[in-house]
């Protein structure tokens, strides 16, 4: 059985006192309209049908007969028990349903053209699922320009590594030999060249010789004496390219080669995590709540393309007053409605309390899990009714309660000589299974009269 506690309101009350305050509930004012309404029919009949039985027109020959309680037969009635109950108090409330975790999905790539989109609003997807394809040409060519950058260094620092061929050092050497036979030569030249300028020297003095003779002479010693020291440098060129071969790259060389191969390959995955950019992936396996993506559309930095639930998992925000929030705590049952759908009836449990009261409203937010349905959308407005206590009360049938036209209510008690005793009653709640609370004026021992009491007065005695 559930009780529903108002929002201006959550009465204690002690089972055992009879002499309670009328407690100021316009659901008890919808008890007593209930009842009051029900109960005036039955009434009006019985008076109605008392009327004629002891109208002394009723009958033209009929006497007068008086109506004394020891002359009045005994109504048939049906009788039940007052019982103690479990009441589930319930604490009513509005809330709107949210995801419980909303993930917007923005592009890493900005200024680049929407080509194909893969999923739509209502999907459920994968972590790691495709979304949405960018336009990708240009990410493309930067990435096998790169690609070509670290292929050309990685085969240049390979041949340093490798160091100089034998063929390469073969041919040096050759050179150095070949060079050192044309100095060879060279000098040979040169010594006679200046030989026979000392021989021409002594003739033109004498004047055998033209002095003509002997300046192209002294030229061609001159001469011979340049291409010797020309042959020289060749040589210690030669000798030095030798021993740098023979030695191999040096070192800071091959140091440049692997900053440069390693600067490449940077560059190489700075394209590549570009062109991965251009595929809009799920970061998470949910529901596609909201697609803004469209094809043709050009990504910003700020626009969101896709809103996902994570898991697809929802929750009931619901608005309490800041002065019942004590009364609910984490793992109460939550039963849910809708006003819209009368068919919507599910179960939640409240997960947390926001600590937070907005100032205006003086209302907290109470979250509640939400089982997974397709029935539930964000944005929906729902009722909720959550389970803050359970209590055992007293319950009679509701047919054993009569609404009088002084507002008080009335129960017949069945005594130990089978006759009644009108008592007036403090009702509560309307309880489930047609049974309503008693606030106080019975006792769990108590016999009521449910069916026949409204042809009952005072004292009567009766028979089942």
């Amino acid at each position: 059985m559930t009780r529903d506690l108002s929002n201006d309101e959550y009465s204690q009350f002690d089972i055992g006192s009879e002499e309670l305050p009328q407690p100021q509930n316009p659901s008890r004012i919808r008890i007593r309209e209930l009842i009051f309404g029900v109960g005036i029919g039955v009434v009006v009949t019985l008076v109605a049908t008392r009327f004629v039985a002891v109208s002394p027109q009723s009958t033209p020959n009929s006497t007068p007969v008086s109506l004394n309680e020891s002359q009045s037969p005994a109504q048939k009635v049906t009788v039940a028990a007052v019982s103690f109950d479990s009441v589930d108090q319930t604490l009513k409330a509005t809330g709107t349903v949210a995801p419980f975790e909303s993930i917007p999905i923005l592009s890493p790539a900005v200024g680049l053209q929407i080509q194909q989109i893969s999923a739509d609003e209502g999907d459920f997807v994968e972590r790691g699922q495709l979304l949405a394809t960018l336009d990708d040409s240009v990410e493309q060519a930067q990435l096998q320009q790169s690609r070509a950058a670290v292929a050309q260094y990685e085969a240049r620092l390979a041949e340093l590594r490798a160091g100089n061929r034998v063929e390469e050092i073969a041919q040096a050497r050759a050179t150095v030999k070949q060079i050192q036979s044309q100095i060879t030569q060279a000098e040979a030249d040169l010594t006679l060249a200046q030989k026979r300028v000392e021989r021409n020297q002594s003739l033109e003095t004498d004047g055998a010789i033209t002095r003509d003779r002997l300046d192209e002479l002294l030229n061609d010693a001159q001469v011979k004496q340049a291409q010797l020291q020309q042959m020289r440098a060749s040589s210690q060129e030669a000798q030095q390219r030798l021993v740098q071969l023979e030695k191999g790259p040096r070192s800071e060389v091959i140091a440049q080669a692997v900053a440069q191969l390693a600067e490449a390959k940077a560059q190489y995955q700075v394209n590549a995590a570009r062109l991965k950019d251009t595929k809009i992936i799920s970061p998470v396996s949910g529901k596609i709540s909201k697609r803004d993506a469209r094809v043709g559309d050009v990504t910003k930095s700020s626009q969101s393309l896709f809103t996902i639930i994570e898991d697809g998992r929802l929750e009931l925000q619901v608005k309490v007053p800041e002065t019942q929030l004590t009364l609910i705590r984490p793992g109460q049952i939550v039963t849910i409605t809708s006003d819209a759908n009368s068919s919507l009836k599910i179960q939640g449990r409240v997960r947390e309390i926001e600590p937070i009261i907005n100032e205006e409203s003086r209302q907290g937010i109470v979250a509640v899990d939400l089982a997974e349905t397709n029935s539930l959308k964000p944005g929906m407005f729902l009722s909720a009714a959550i389970v803050t206590n359970k209590s055992q009360v007293l319950t009679a049938p509701m047919g054993a309660v009569l609404p009088q036209t002084d507002g008080t209510y009335l129960v017949y008690k069945v005594q130990p000589d089978d006759k009644v005793k009108a008592s007036v009653v403090q009702v509560g709640e309307i309880l489930s299974d047609q049974r309503i609370e008693i606030l106080a004026g019975v006792q769990s021992s108590d016999r009521l009269v449910v069916k026949g009491g409204p042809y009952l007065k005072d004292g009567d005695s009766i028979s089942y």
